[in-house]
């Protein structure tokens, strides 16, 4: 009986033995993950550091500085750009519905009557759900006549910027020839008074 329990524990110890020993799954890592950590470690070290911040806050002051002292332009090229903030929040990627469902649901718009071109057309993404997105075409339609709008602000403030110092300088003589006058009309005075 011995002889058994004393066998029955060393094949127990060896099955146990082996299950500690056994291949992991979850202990495996991926090629490339210890490259990764280190680069993360060493991003998360400069960003509590500051440099990168410090550095962009920097430049926007040069650049902020340039503005004022009248050094960068508004005209330039690498300076001009059209940001489209209309996406944030919005889906991009338009979920994929059955065919019936989506009919559906356009025919129960249709029957409402909210089917206004100034909002964004609304469809369902699942049962019982409903998310803003916005047909394409509707949005670059939209981002085409914000641009548009853009283009010609820039054209104004640039006609403005050239014929501004004209007007200008067409104000300040007139204000000129006024003081002048009343120069010349008090000197007249003064000489009638006079004689």
């Amino acid at each position: 009986m011995e002889k058994e329990a004393e066998q029955s524990n060393s094949k127990a110890r060896k099955r146990s033995w082996k299950k500690i020993s056994a291949h992991d799954p979850f202990s495996h890592k991926n090629s490339g993950v210890d490259a990764r950590v280190s680069k993360d470690k060493l991003e998360l070290k400069v960003v509590n550091n500051g440099s990168t911040s410090y550095a962009a806050l920097e430049k926007k002051a040069e650049l902020y500085n340039k503005r004022v002292r009248g050094e960068l332009s508004d005209e330039e090229d690498s300076e001009k750009y059209c940001v489209d903030f209309f996406w944030k929040g919005i889906e991009h990627d338009e979920p994929q519905l059955p065919q019936g469902h989506d009919s559906n649901a356009r025919e129960a718009r249709d029957e409402v009557g909210d089917n206004d071109d100034t909002l964004p057309n609304m469809k369902a993404t699942g049962l019982g759900q409903a998310a803003a997105t916005v047909d394409m075409s509707e949005h670059k339609r939209f981002v085409m006549e914000v641009h548009e709008e853009v283009n010609q602000a820039r054209e104004n403030v640039s006609q403005l910027k050239i014929h501004g110092p004209e007007q200008m300088a067409a104000c300040r003589e007139k204000l000129k020839q006024a003081y002048l006058r009343k120069q010349l009309e008090k000197l007249k005075a003064s000489k009638i008074e006079q004689t």
